[in-house]
């Protein structure tokens, strides 16, 4: 379940009781049970619309996977909304009849949906970040040198995150004379995707000759410190894998400058040369390029830093988005004939 829903429902729980349901995995973070009733269903159409109606669901929410509408409709919920972060391999652009409204967390996205639902069903509304309790977390360093530059990647490590990358990257970076000071930092852990090959030893095992210059977080509740001590945040990502990235929002939101493969819609965010420097996909030269010139240049990673976060400062402020999920909730509520919303579900394969 993504972090950002948890924040979403922390700005909006005033209203709107929530209702987190799971499908092919139960492990939830625990922060999670202070804002939501968090559930683990079966991925069966019966079973989840057992446990909407049961719940008496108001309105569902739901990731793109289309066993979840015909659940929610079969459990006669009201409204049902699908939210789409990315294309992840055409699942965000299959069929959309039964539902009343398509979220687009992307403009790309957004533009993508003109095929498959009509332009009233389709609204754009990007994540956000508390830039207030941001700015309030501390820094985590791992006790590196004051001069030392980190380069660092928060995600979860699957496949197409293409990790593997970064750490060659590195390395090749680190074999060049006067570069010994850099270091690698990999927050995440494996995901909880099923069938999905464990990662995080073989991302170790790959790394073995950066010694003690690079360091594995493993999964953490909350990565907001590693990120804030990065001195560059990278996605090295392949097709396919990403909407707008929520590690490279929140980097910027932290002031950090971005090296990023230019897939999917991440240059929606990253403006080569403005916030950050993309880079053609899977094209090591380049990834190692571009590292190298940030790392030689610290007043262009300042200047670079302050663009990030002035983006996300307009685009991703959280209360600003929360609210555009307010007035989207409301007026469903209202179109179905309903004073108030009692009970929200959001159904997600993953906790």
């Amino acid at each position: 379940m993504p972090k950002w829903l948890f924040r979403l429902a922390g700005e909006l729980r005033d209203e709107f009781n929530f209702y987190f349901v799971a499908t092919h995995s139960n492990h939830f973070l625990p922060d999670y049970a202070q804002v939501a009733q968090v559930d683990f269903v079966p991925p069966s159409r019966w079973a989840l619309a057992w446990h909407l109606w049961r719940h008496r669901i108001d309105l569902a929410q739901v990731a793109n996977l289309r066993l979840y509408t015909d659940a929610a409709r079969l459990a006669g919920v009201p409204s049902v909304i699908e939210r789409v972060d990315g294309v992840r391999g055409g699942a965000a652009l299959n069929r959309k009849d039964g539902l009343d409204m398509v979220v687009a967390s992307t403009r790309g996205m957004l533009r993508r949906l003109e095929a498959v639902v009509s332009p009233e069903k389709a609204r754009l509304i990007y994540n956000g970040v508390d830039l207030q309790a941001f700015d309030a977390a501390s820094i985590e360093r791992f006790g590196l040198d004051q001069d030392a530059v980190i380069i660092g990647r928060t995600s979860r490590l699957a496949g197409g995150k293409n990790i593997s990358l970064l750490i060659a990257g590195v390395k090749q970076l680190r074999q060049q004379p006067g570069y010994q000071h850099v270091h690698l930092v990999i927050c995440g852990g494996d995901t909880t995707q099923p069938g999905a090959p464990p990662m995080l030893q073989q991302l170790r095992d790959e790394a073995a000759d950066l010694g003690a210059a690079v360091i594995f977080t493993g999964e953490l509740a909350d990565p907001i410190p590693v990120t804030k001590g990065y001195d560059i945040a990278t996605c090295t990502s392949l097709p396919d894998n990403e909407g707008i990235p929520n590690s490279l929002i929140e980097a910027m939101a932290a002031g950090k400058p971005v090296v990023a493969s230019a897939v999917d819609d991440i240059p929606e965010l990253v403006k080569d040369g403005e916030t950050g420097i993309l880079f053609e996909s899977n094209n090591l030269d380049q990834l190692t390029a571009a590292l190298r010139q940030l790392v030689d240049d610290a007043s262009l990673r300042r200047q670079m830093g302050l663009a990030g976060r002035q983006v996300v400062e307009q685009n991703f402020e959280l209360h600003t988005r929360a609210g555009e999920y307010r007035n989207l909730y409301r007026d469903l509520v209202a179109a179905n004939g309903l004073h108030i919303l009692n009970r929200f579900a959001r159904i997600s394969g993953h906790a």
